[in-house]
């Protein structure tokens, strides 16, 4: 099953991992790290462990007092710069599947003083959280690895005040779909490119749910190449917004 593979990958990733080893898996050379040295120095140590594919943290422009939600949160790192953002007045809740990344998430923000910081392990996606309570919803590179992209985003709209907007990195495939579906039956499933999705057909996936003002505001390669030329992988960060005056979910496009 594609989740327990996932899960166990990143088990052992927080296992193992510390910062003298923490990947950069989607930074090209010649491009600049997802995070500076001064917001790595700003979160706990351990909390940093390099597998995102950017920085939707900087995406979200974050508000003091917000509430703010972290979709695959890992050992903790965007939680942390979203609660540094936000403040004591605000709050964040980390939600990642892997008891591992959470025992992790949960001893750093013990080093640290994060009142204002929660985690939960649930599958995101569906999440153990109230309708309309959050601000901004982030997440980094993790919806790519979910085998249902469209039930991420309606949870995302779910929680989501009217209004409200979400700040995601994820990676894309740019090519002909027959050649696309022919890489990807080649990639091991639990890897970035193996569960990723075309670029449009991931753009169409958002704004069906009712998405507004969706964009992408950054993109590099990533770094893991598929091995069809045709096929390229990127790395990108994308933003939307669920209308203010909201009158429930919308099929439309």
């Amino acid at each position: 099953m594609l989740k327990e593979k996932v899960r166990a990958a990143y088990g052992e990733i927080a296992r193992v991992r510390d910062a003298e080893t923490a990947a950069t898996c989607c930074t090209p050379p010649g491009y600049a790290p997802d995070y500076s040295l001064e917001e790595i120095a700003s979160v706990p140590e351990g909390a940093f462990l390099g597998e995102g594919s950017g920085n939707p943290v900087r995406a979200a422009q974050l508000q003091p007092g917000e509430t703010v939600v972290d979709l695959g949160c890992g050992a903790g790192m965007d939680v942390f710069l979203a609660a540094n953002q936000v403040g004591v007045r605000g709050q964040v809740i980390g939600v990642d599947m892997t008891p591992e990344m959470l025992q992790r998430a949960r001893a750093n923000a013990a080093r640290g003083n994060y009142p204002q910081v929660e985690f939960l392990q649930s599958d995101i996606e569906r999440l153990p959280l109230a309708a309309e309570n959050a601000d901004a919803v982030l997440s980094n590179c993790v919806i790519n690895l979910t085998p249902d992209k469209a039930a991420v985003y309606r949870e995302i709209y779910r929680v989501l005040k009217p209004g409200g907007r979400f700040a995601v990195a994820d990676i894309v495939l740019r090519g002909e779909p027959g050649l696309i579906h022919k890489v990807l039956a080649e990639c091991a499933p639990q890897s970035c490119i193996g569960t990723a999705s075309e670029e449009n057909q991931y753009l169409k996936t958002i704004r069906a749910v009712g998405f507004v003002e969706v964009k992408l505001v950054s993109e590099r390669p990533a770094v893991a190449q598929p091995l069809e030329s045709l096929v390229r992988a990127y790395a990108v960060t994308l933003v939307g917004r669920k209308p203010a005056a909201c009158a429930g979910q919308t099929d439309a496009a």
